[in-house]
């Protein structure tokens, strides 16, 4: 099995591959997303064999945390901070100056969600819309949510922004050459997995959102949010389960927003299975999630 790396101050393990061809950083859904190792066994040993190091986020379980964009913000910040943590440890071992430039580029990071993973990677994508000479991003959120909202969440980009640019600064100092991190998601490839905006479980054949009443933002809210970001999301791609029952809703919409976004085709792959199709041995959704990465680096790069 892949042998992680505890990173320390960190809620998350890393996977180093000795000739890694990008870095991905995984975001798992509601309680799987706590044990992640566990849960994605499978689907980590096949990524890793596939070429990718990992970088995976464990997050604390707790089911009263209703602030999903605070959250998102938590995932960025821990993963940012790894970033340095990372550049840090390999500077300190004997890895060549292309492998050390390897993980400081930060074109070679994606970005992978599972299930409610992939509403904190869709929060930190609408928050990456900033360099609009009409305030493109400040115009979207207020129009969709509350002016008490509206507060917390800018509360939350200043934290992320901050948080960046000392990883920046620390890493420079580390590799001695000024080095840049995309703000939240902009300009980052993404995949999402069976993406669940709303907390959903099934029991007994019926589909119950947990505590969504008091989700920040709703599912109405970030439906509102996505709508109205029309100059994002084009480097992100997405894979559903025809037998899906929990993120059906979901998919639906993402796939009729996204496909009418700037790039074409839009990268939507139906494969068979489930919601829980991931947390099993699984070779062609593997083989799959690295073929969409790779046709979303060549759209990065052009």
């Amino acid at each position: 099995m892949v042998n992680f790396d505890s990173i320390k101050g960190s809620n998350t393990k890393v996977a180093f591959h000795p000739h890694p061809k990008g870095v991905i950083q995984f975001i798992g859904g509601f309680i799987s997303g706590s044990f992640p190792e566990v849960s994605f066994r499978y689907l980590f040993q096949d990524l890793y064999e596939q070429g990718y190091s990992l970088v995976v986020y464990h997050f604390p379980f707790n089911p009263f945390q209703f602030n999903h964009w605070s959250v998102a913000i938590d995932i960025l910040e821990d993963l940012y901070k790894v970033r340095f943590q990372i550049i840090k440890q390999l500077f300190c071992t004997t890895v060549t100056d292309r492998q050390l430039n390897f993980y400081a580029n930060d074109s070679n990071y994606f970005w992978l969600g599972y299930s409610l993973g992939c509403k904190y990677i869709l929060l930190l994508e609408i928050l990456s819309d900033d360099h609009d000479e009409f305030q493109r991003r400040d115009r979207v959120l207020s129009s969709c949510l509350r002016e008490e909202e509206l507060k917390k969440t800018q509360q939350d980009i200043e934290r992320a922004d901050c948080c960046r640019d000392l990883a920046i600064d620390r890493i420079s100092e580390l590799v001695g050459r000024r080095c840049q991190i995309s703000p939240f998601v902009k300009d980052q490839p993404s995949l999402l997995l069976a993406p669940e905006i709303n907390n959903t479980v099934e029991v007994a054949n019926q589909h119950i959102g947990l505590f969504s009443f008091w989700d920040f933002p709703s599912r109405d809210q970030i439906q509102c949010l996505i709508s109205k970001s029309r100059e994002i999301f084009n480097l992100m791609g997405l894979i559903s389960f025809k037998e899906d029952t929990i993120a059906e809703d979901d998919v639906n919409f993402l796939e009729c927003q996204l496909q009418n976004r700037a790039f074409q085709p839009f990268l939507h792959k139906p494969l068979p299975g489930t919601h829980n199709t991931p947390l099993e041995t699984n070779e062609n959704l593997v083989s799959c999630i690295d073929v969409i990465l790779q046709e979303l680096r060549q759209r990065q790069c052009s």
